[in-house]
Order: structure tokens, then sequence, then C-alpha cells
């Protein structure tokens, strides 16, 4: 999988007052305030970057009221995690992700439904599952308490601890656990998604995001940066190749 995969903590509340409460009657996003983290202001003006990331969500959110797609993961779902980075933190790896563990029993333990945890007005006529569905594709989601059952096996089963390391190799999956801690430590459920943000292939890349990408917690991009030079050393030193 060459896709980048975001994990974004959320909880049932936050999509409704952040999307869908918005979906309906974008007046709903008046009051809601945009999360700036510290970085930004080093060389912003805190009002000016409200105002730009409030215009950035709101056009995100316009973006999804003029689609008709049939699927949820690639309509609502991938939208849903957009938005999210708005407003809180969010994690990414590349070419790893949850939804490919191949263990059938993983995401009966781990991931609940969609048709679950939404109103039946924005799933019940579309198609949906608890994986990927390419790119720009909403993936698994996972419980505030699955989070915690997740990080809690990881941490103390060894077949979890070896499932999630075969599948987030190297430090990747330093990246993962950070994101579970974080949603678990806020009572939060996790969204899997891709393309929500491009780090670009090569080294010192501006990287391209369609949320806010300074709400992107930093172990990611270190851990892509050190995969990518890793990468390309090895290409330079003959030991790798460049596909």
């Amino acid at each position: 999988m060459d896709f980048t995969v975001s994990y974004h903590p959320i909880t049932t509340e936050q999509m409704r007052e952040w999307y869908f409460d918005v979906f309906e009657d974008l007046g709903a996003a008046e009051d809601l305030k945009v999360r700036i983290p510290k970085e930004q202001l080093k060389h912003e003006n805190l009002e000016e970057l409200e105002i730009y990331y409030k215009g950035k969500y709101l056009e995100m959110l316009k973006r999804s009221r003029n689609l008709d797609y049939e699927n949820f993961n690639k309509w609502h779902g991938y939208f849903l995690a957009i938005v999210q980075g708005f407003f809180e933190k969010f994690y990414f790896v590349q070419g790893a992700a949850l939804s490919s563990v191949i263990d059938k029993e993983f995401s009966k333990m781990y991931f609940t439904p969609w048709r679950e945890i939404i109103d039946a007005d924005y799933i019940e006529d579309l198609s949906s599952a608890s994986k990927l569905n390419g790119p720009f594709s909403a993936g698994a989601y996972l419980a505030p308490e699955q989070v915690k059952k997740l990080l809690n096996d990881y941490e103390n089963d060894d077949y979890t601890k070896e499932l999630l390391e075969e599948q987030f190799e190297g430090k990747r999956i330093e990246v993962l656990i950070a994101a579970l801690k974080y949603a678990s430590e806020n009572n939060q459920g996790l969204i899997e998604a891709t393309s929500v943000i491009d780090p670009g292939e090569e080294l010192f890349e501006e990287p391209s995001c369609y949320s806010n990408l300074f709400n992107c917690d930093v172990i990611s991009a270190a851990v892509f940066t050190t995969d990518l030079a890793a990468h390309y050393d090895a290409i330079y030193k003959g030991t790798g190749n460049d596909d």
C-alpha cells in the first residue's frame, strides 16, 4: 500500500458538532473555534489564522455538500477525517493501516461498523465498510472502548503486539501507539483515512493537507522523514530501489 494513512481522534458527539450539524446548516459553524497550535503562532497572528482555517474548514463542508457519492467511506467518512483535523490533533503513517491487518477476529474485536454510529439519513442508502477504499477514503472506525482495548492488548498480549508490529513496521508503530494513547486519554474513538495529507515523495518537499497541517502530531513527520531518508540512502548506496 502506497497511500498515506491518517488517524483522527474523535467522538461521535464531535462528529455531529463539527461535521453533520454544519453539513445541514453552515450557520451552525458560527460559534465553533478551530484549533491553532502554538507552533503556528510564532510567525502568524492568531486572529488571522482562525479566519483562514475557519474559511478552509467551511470550504471543505461546502465541497461535501455538493457531492452525491454512493459510498459512505468515500464521502462522509472521508470528510469527517478532514474536518477533524481543523479541531484536533491527528497522525499519519505511510503504507500501513489497521484495516489491512490480516486476521478476521481483529476487525470484529476492534472495529465498530459505521452503521452503528452514523444516523441513518447519512448512510442507509450508501455502501460502507470497515476498510479503506483506495485513496480519498475513510477506513475503519474504532470506538473509544476499542481504542483502549487495542492499546491494552498491544501492551499485554504478544499476539496482538506481533500483528500490529508486522503491519506497522519499524518506527511506524510508534505513530500508531501515539494516536491510540492520545485518543484513549481523551476518551475518543479513532477514524482511519487515506489522502487527507500528502507528505510528498522527496526530502524537504512541502507537504499538502486538506485540513490544518499544523495539527498533525510531530512524531508522524519525524518517522516519515526518517524512513524517506533511509530509502534514498539505500538507493544512493545501491542497496535499494527507486520504486
